[in-house]
């Protein structure tokens, strides 16, 4: 997982095709309220999430909160 677009945006790479985008609202929005879910999937590779938080703050509780996942 990385931060994009500096302050409010999260990067979620190898997300399983099984993986829908209420599951990963349910997910994030323990870090705190969320603008938008983006989802895009290349041909051949897994699907990757960009979150967007509100608050900067949230996406810094993501990055925390993923070091444990």
């Amino acid at each position: 997982m990385q931060a994009t677009m500096q302050t409010r945006t999260v990067q979620v790479d190898q997300l399983s095709d099984l993986a829908t985008e209420r599951e990963i609202h349910e997910f994030f929005s323990f870090s705190g309220d969320i603008d938008s879910i983006q989802i895009c999937r290349e041909s051949g590779r897994k699907k990757t999430a960009f979150v967007t938080f509100r608050d900067p703050k949230a996406l810094e509780i993501a990055l925390l909160l993923s070091v444990h996942c």
